[in-house]
């Protein structure tokens, strides 16, 4: 069992239906309804490819996140904080935020029919995280106990919301050569 967690995975409950929903919002445009043969063949394949499109790590989506935060721009300092020396930062209970875009490309015989364009927002609750910081960038995350909500939506409506319990992650996730902090 891989401990990589993808964005999709926090969505993919019930996924099917989203292809449901997004062609009631597809047909209700009038351009649509005359594409409605290609449409079926389309259906099938948009969980497929969103999945395929939220294949990012949850983990380093969140990761990257905290390397925007202005609570550890400081950090980045290789006055204060000499690369070779690694901090770890404790982070209290706090939520981290994101969103991303995923595109699907619709086309028939390499004629683009339609581009799909999806938001899914992603809030994290974390308490006692823990960073580790060297030269700059975040080299390992310890999550602590962490519970996560996730969004998804086609223009303005909602497809899927989904809600995951508390978890309490044993350990940490090691980034390599790291997340830099902006």
């Amino acid at each position: 069992m891989s401990d990589r967690v993808e964005l999709a995975d926090l969505i993919s409950s019930g996924l099917q239906a989203v292809g449901e929903r997004v062609e009631e919002e597809i047909k209700a445009s009038e351009a649509a309804r005359s594409a409605s043969v290609v449409w079926s063949l389309v259906k099938p394949e948009v969980a497929s490819r969103l999945k395929d499109a939220l294949g990012a790590d949850a983990l380093e989506v969140i990761a990257a996140a905290w390397g925007k935060a202005r609570e550890l721009k400081k950090y980045a300092d290789p006055a204060k904080y000499p690369p070779d020396q690694s901090v770890v930062v404790h982070l209290g209970e706090h939520r981290v935020s994101c969103r991303v875009h995923p595109e699907i490309e619709v086309s028939f015989n390499d004629v683009p029919i339609r581009t799909l364009k999806f938001t899914l927002e992603f809030v994290a609750k974390f308490k006692s995280a823990a960073l580790t910081i060297r030269g700059g960038a975040i080299r390992a995350v310890a999550p602590g106990s962490c519970s996560a909500q996730a969004v998804l939506k086609y223009g303005n409506v909602k497809l899927k919301e989904e809600q995951t319990p508390e978890v309490r992650f044993p350990g940490r996730l090691d980034l390599g050569e790291g997340l830099r902090i902006a």
